[in-house]
């Protein structure tokens, strides 16, 4: 009889294990960071900034207010300043076994760097140049900087893996969002948002409120500072929930029939997500600011 457990399962989906439902002990928030953090949004908010100075401090604000719910029990100020992790159980334990990152780590820096300060200067058109440098500052940052940090964690013995695991790789969008992309993010909205609600309303609540979450989160650090684009980002999540759900209800034999579908959710729908005037109207002056643009 043939085994048809490998069609009727999206590729890496995530299922809770048994420590899962227990929650981490010696994490509670810190009124300091939370004190931080609000701050920060009132900066943001109540002071004349450009966009992206708005923006940046909006992002410092909501991780550092992240962070005050997920701290570890010792080692509390490299956890939150010196890690741009969520894992506070992987920081506090010791790395049992080596993985190459300084390389992968260093080719993402400088391809990252050169799609910012040379390719993106290349482009004529504004718009497509500041969405050149956007994907090198994500090369150059998340992929690159990150990963040499996480590298460099392990060596003296924290068993922290890089925020990103080779997305261009995935196979589906459930191993995309679970696996592939920002570790940091799944780390605290598993930890805070996904645990809870799926102990009270099941699994697939708890999927659709990170997703939720996600886009709320980005309506605050992309709409708000551009001024506009409101609802897009919200609703780029909630299609990748969307996109979730039917790799679990409609199966398909084909791998690459998987990846085809995966790209178009995650893809089709980009611009909603990072629309218009965020990119103008934000990153654009963002990059004129460090020089990677004219």
């Amino acid at each position: 009889m043939t085994n048809k457990t490998n069609i009727c399962r999206a590729p890496c989906s995530r299922r809770l294990t048994k420590d899962d439902w227990c929650e981490p002990t010696g994490l509670a928030p810190v009124t300091g960071l939370l004190a931080f953090g609000l701050g920060l949004v009132w900066v943001a908010l109540g002071v004349n900034l450009p966009a992206w100075g708005r923006m940046w401090l909006l992002c410092v604000a909501l991780f550092v207010m992240a962070k005050a719910a997920v701290l570890p029990a010792h080692d509390r100020a490299p956890f939150v300043f010196l890690w741009p992790g969520f894992d506070a159980k992987a920081f506090s334990r010791k790395a049992k076994n080596k993985v190459p990152m300084v390389l992968r780590g260093s080719a993402n820096l400088f391809i990252g760097a050169g799609l910012i300060w040379m390719v993106a200067r290349l482009v004529a058109d504004p718009f497509a140049a500041a969405w050149v440098a956007m994907v090198g500052f994500i090369l150059t940052m998340h992929c690159g900087l990150c990963t040499l940090l996480a590298a460099a964690w392990r060596a003296l013995g924290r068993d922290v893996m890089p925020l990103m695991d080779a997305p261009l790789l995935t196979a589906s969008v459930t191993e995309f969002w679970g696996r592939r992309w920002n570790h940091a993010f799944r780390d605290v909205a598993h930890a805070i948002l996904f645990k809870p609600v799926t102990r009270k309303w099941g699994a697939l609540a708890g999927m659709w409120a990170v997703f939720i979450a996600s886009g709320l989160v980005h309506e605050v650090v992309v709409s708000v500072p551009a001024g506009a684009g409101y609802g897009g980002p919200t609703l780029y999540f909630a299609l990748q929930a969307v996109g979730m759900s039917l790799e679990r209800r409609c199966p398909i034999k084909q791998r690459w029939i998987w990846r085809l579908r995966a790209l178009a959710v995650l893809l089709v729908p980009l611009p909603l997500l990072f629309h218009r005037p965020f990119v103008m109207n934000v990153c654009h002056p963002f990059f004129q600011t460090i020089g990677a643009l004219p």
